[in-house]
């Protein structure tokens, strides 16, 4: 899942690594998705979050009814944008000197990394390695059925990316509301999405 709103989402400014807290309502969005979940009998047995403060806080809600240890891994971090976080993204569409960036949401075929930023082939790399390790943990860990993942919007493009082997030019489009849920079943080895964006408030 996508975590909760901010700040910096309501003014629609790139976040990336920038550590924003939730905003009141970006707490309360993910309270009511924790709820609506467990109304329809969903708990998790293990829980992974992105270090990022957002992304923590959201966790921290969404285990309101498993009572777990929550799993920081810096592998579902969001994408880093280098000196683009903190700009507006009506200035990234708008402004040439962000032509390089615009391309992350507009032509992610001809992105190239933008003063500092991560490239694909990291970004990808790091959550190929994560899912790698849910697969095993699909092997090894017989009793764990739900697992929850809290990460960004960024992040979870490029987790139905690399679990659907898709194409990288569509990959900017898909539509991730906050607090958000995509689900996936795993089956030796194998993802299927079951469903994308779905809100449970």
């Amino acid at each position: 899942m996508r975590h909760g709103e901010t700040s910096w989402n309501t003014v629609k400014r790139l976040q990336g690594t920038t550590d924003i807290p939730l905003n009141q309502n970006g707490i309360e969005l993910a309270k009511k998705t924790a709820v609506g979940m467990y109304q329809q009998g969903i708990t998790f047995q293990r829980i992974y979050s992105s270090p990022l403060i957002r992304a923590k806080q959201t966790a921290e809600q969404m285990n309101a009814f498993s009572n777990i240890e929550i799993i920081e891994d810096s592998r579902i971090s969001e994408f880093c944008f280098g000196k683009g976080e903190g700009v507006l993204f009506k200035d990234i569409i708008e402004d040439p000197k962000y032509a390089k960036l615009k391309a992350w949401f507009k032509d992610p075929e001809h992105y190239e990394p933008f003063e500092g930023s991560e490239s694909f082939q990291h970004f990808f790399g790091r959550i190929s390695s994560f899912l790698d390790d849910i697969k095993l943990l699909e092997k090894q860990a017989k009793k764990i059925q739900n697992v929850l993942i809290v990460c960004h919007g960024g992040v979870t493009r490029g987790i139905l990316k690399v679990m659907l082997d898709l194409s990288i030019k569509h990959f900017a489009e898909l539509q991730i509301p906050n607090c958000s849920i995509n689900c996936a079943t795993l089956n030796e080895g194998t993802f299927q999405i079951q469903y994308t964006a779905k809100v449970f408030q």
